[in-house]
């Protein structure tokens, strides 16, 4: 996957608005003597209108609370996501398409992240009223992508909820779910293409998938029959791990011949003694 397009949430990536959205609800239920499900929190969390009142149908006693816990949390101060800069930063310097989507409506979202929007010149932002069907529903996703002119198969999507990650894959989008609202389970594990706590390893993450690799083909004669190993991996990688690499992938071949061939340029072809050819 070449990533062309990384969509992110407006309330979990740019803002850190849901972490202290499920501190208030913590909060109220404890205040209420009510226990809460994990399950509740995964099924409200990035939802759209009618994955809501799924959740509150199952968890009648929690419906009653929600305009309390939606009070306490109008009066949390709204920050940026921390290394959101960062991340954007990155984005920008690599030519890579930003958008946003929101679980908010427009007017509600826009006045907080507009001066961000600005600063990196997003043009791309949908909110869940935008669309007919909220998430876990893929419309939110296909519509940012659309917008921004990039099929989905070069799409990488950032969120912190199960209904997200869910919505991206049934988008055919690549998912990277941040553990910050809501800690790792199976269900999120399943739905998500990769999992962290920290935006800057999506940095990382679509280094992996855009850098160009080094494509190497080997042949070794052995008792007069050829094996052949192919494998990839990135020009600047060090000595120590492209010597791994041949440990792993080709057992007993000789790891001086192996140095020595990384040592020539990437242009060329190599066959020695051993056996050992590189085609680049």
């Amino acid at each position: 996957m070449n990533v062309q397009l990384c969509i992110l949430n407006a309330q979990g990536v740019i803002l850190d608005v849901n972490k202290p959205l499920i501190d208030c609800w913590k909060q109220t239920a404890e205040k209420n003597r009510i226990a809460i499900p994990d399950e509740f929190f995964e099924s409200i969390l990035g939802a759209g209108y009618d994955q809501r009142i799924k959740a509150f149908y199952q968890y009648p006693h929690l419906a009653a609370l929600e305009r309390e816990v939606l009070e306490l949390h109008q009066k949390q101060p709204v920050s940026l996501h921390p290394k959101i800069n960062e991340l954007l930063d990155f984005l920008r310097s690599r030519g890579i398409k930003i958008a946003i989507v929101s679980d908010s409506r427009r007017q509600d979202i826009l006045p907080l992240i507009d001066p961000i929007m600005k600063e990196y010149d997003i043009s791309v932002l949908v909110c869940s009223n935008e669309v007919l069907n909220g998430k876990p529903d893929p419309n939110i996703y296909f519509k940012a992508a659309k917008l921004s002119d990039v099929k989905p198969l070069h799409t990488l999507v950032v969120d912190d909820s199960r209904n997200g990650c869910y919505a991206a894959h049934l988008a055919f989008m690549r998912s990277v779910f941040i553990m910050h609202a809501l800690p790792l389970s199976e269900r999120l594990f399943k739905y998500s293409y990769r999992q962290t706590d920290s935006l800057t390893d999506i940095i990382q993450i679509i280094q992996s998938e855009n850098d160009p690799k080094v494509i190497f083909l080997f042949f070794q004669v052995q008792s007069h029959h050829f094996q052949r190993s192919v494998f990839g991996f990135y020009r600047n990688i060090d000595d120590r791990h492209f010597l791994n690499a041949f440990d792993q992938r080709i057992p007993g071949i000789d790891r001086q011949c192996a140095a020595e061939s990384r040592i020539f340029g990437h242009d060329c072809n190599i066959l020695d003694h051993h056996g050992l050819k590189r085609a680049i």
